[in-house]
């Protein structure tokens, strides 16, 4: 599966199976279990992926990390982790952890160490100064994570430390199957870790994922070949639902255009967290609701919805405490769903369907003060126009002249008369309509770049294409794809990047020719004169 495809279901561990908020290290309570009922929701839901926030041992909500190499307890033993794996790979649904290695708690083995008097211990971890006491008591104070002395920020520069949690990412790995990792706290992480990270991670599994939390700042310098695959989309969160409190859609689009890396590096994009408040909480009318979830489906970017707000739940701090945005919720009592629980589903669907939904490139169509924004997405040959409508009225826009489909209600029209009513939205697809009830996990293959090189590079790359698009062919229909597809998949990478490498090397010998030309030339014009 190429990351593109992913869509995330998110879920908080520790609170979704009602699980105490201190750990006392001895009860150990098989909590996998509740989370296995949840499979058949996240799976009918059209999700491909679930985000587990931390689940490794540690002394309270999971960030203050005691044990990198097993499961905390209070979500059962490292083998009742893996059946729940398991079961989550049988159902085509990839399982990414969220991992805590840019600080630990104080109850991590080394900082006891250096906390009892083994002052060697020091060079794990950031500031250690025994000159001044830390406000917990201890005579040495050290760096933290923002402020909070319960996180004690690693030295990640130190080989040891940088050895010890690489081996401790492999073992999630190889162990226990993991598909991904989001990095807590990527945004003041140390860069040649975490390109360590990716590498270890690409050696074992090559469609392996990185997602860092980065709040804030330039997402090329995370998002790109060497560091990520992706980082939270936080300024494109704040201008979702923003733009929509105070009817000014401009603030989106400006983000959008300004937010994505290379206008292809897909970000993490979400509505609400683990952190934030729930959507349906922040929106100041619950009509947004609708625009919001077709924005999130079809902007560029990885769409991940946080458990429970697909049945419009509500939550926002309560005097600084995370406890309201993290609720336990018996699946097998759920809230009743809503029209929004399938307007999720739906765009799942055609998200699925619909490559350039996927992979396409943003292009800005239509935008006026108080009217709707429209914008297309071209992938291939084949593109998909959005427009929203996040006013209290009926407004119709002019988009040229094609006949097309709007995929959320299959209402045939033309883009010339665009009708768009109060607080909805229109994806139009032109062309032949996949079945609406059929979803595809499995996308199209990305198209081989026409590169100027040799013949046979480009005949090598065309006969993979050619056998993908056989085998692809042959299996439509089949959410459970051939390994022989993925095993293409790979080797058309290898060869697109190393026929970029080869035109990269002709372009420099051709710019060396043409240097060597132009002295040539100037010499000439010397001899002449």
């Amino acid at each position: 599966m190429h990351h593109n495809d992913l869509s995330v279901y998110h879920i908080y561990s520790l609170s979704l199976t009602n699980q105490p908020f201190i750990n006392d290290y001895q009860t150990v309570t098989n909590s996998c279990e509740e989370i296995v009922k949840w499979i058949p929701h996240i799976k009918e839901m059209g999700f491909n992926a679930v985000l587990f926030s931390p689940v490794l041992k540690s002394r309270s909500h999971g960030y203050d990390v005691t044990d990198y190499y097993n499961i905390d307890n209070r979500l059962g033993t490292n083998e009742n982790f893996k059946y729940l794996v398991e079961n989550f790979h049988k159902n085509d649904i990839k399982v990414i952890l969220d991992c805590v290695f840019n600080h630990c708690g104080r109850d991590f083995p080394i900082f006891q160490e250096l906390k009892n008097g083994d002052r060697s211990k020091a060079e794990w971890f950031m500031g250690v100064d025994f000159n001044r006491q830390s406000p917990m008591g201890d005579y040495f104070d050290y760096s933290t994570w923002s402020g909070y002395y319960e996180l004690v920020k690693f030295n990640l520069a130190n080989p040891k430390v940088k050895e010890y949690l690489l081996n401790a990412a492999k073992f999630w790995v190889t162990e226990l199957g993991a598909d991904g990792f989001r990095l807590d706290s990527a945004n003041v992480m140390d860069f040649d870790f975490m390109m360590a990270l990716r590498y270890e991670m690409t050696q074992l599994k090559p469609d392996f994922w990185l997602m860092g939390e980065v709040v804030s700042g330039d997402y090329n310098r995370w998002v790109n070949n060497d560091v990520l695959h992706s980082v939270t989309g936080y300024m494109v969160y704040k201008a979702l639902f923003s733009s929509h409190n105070s009817n000014n859609l401009y603030e989106l689009e400006n983000t959008i255009s300004r937010a994505v890396p290379s206008q292809g590096l897909p970000l993490y994009n979400f509505l609400d967290n683990h952190d934030q408040p729930r959507i349906a909480s922040n929106v100041e009318r619950r009509e947004y609701l609708y625009t919001l979830y077709t924005l999130l489906f079809t902007i560029p970017g990885i769409p991940s919805v946080y458990y429970g707000s697909e049945w419009e739940m509500k939550g926002v701090k309560n005097n600084g405490s995370d406890a309201p945005l993290r609720p336990y919720i018996d699946i097998e009592n759920s809230p009743k769903a809503t029209d929004i629980t399938a307007l999720i589903r739906k765009l799942n669907q055609i998200r699925a369907n619909y490559a350039p939904l996927r992979y396409g490139n943003y292009k800005l169509l239509f935008l006026k003060y108080h009217e709707p924004f429209a914008f297309e997405r071209a992938y291939n040959g084949e593109k998909v126009i959005v427009a929203i409508n996040n006013q209290d009225r009926d407004f119709t826009i002019s988009l040229g002249n094609e006949n097309c489909t709007d995929v959320l209600t299959n209402q045939k029209m033309n883009t010339s008369n665009i009708q768009i009513p109060a607080f909805s939205s229109r994806i139009l697809v032109f062309g032949e309509i996949v079945n609406p009830d059929k979803i595809i996990i499995r996308s199209e293959i990305v198209s081989p770049p026409v590169i100027n090189v040799s013949e046979d590079g480009i005949v090598t790359v065309m006969e993979i294409k050619k056998e993908i698009e056989v085998v692809h062919e042959k299996s439509q229909g089949n959410i459970q794809r051939t390994k022989r597809l993925d095993e293409l998949e790979t080797n058309l990478i290898k060869k697109e990047k190393q026929i970029a490498e080869r035109e990269k090397k002709l372009q420099q010998r051709e710019d060396k020719l043409n240097s060597v030309i132009n002295q040539l030339q100037t010499i000439l014009e010397d001899l002449k004169n």
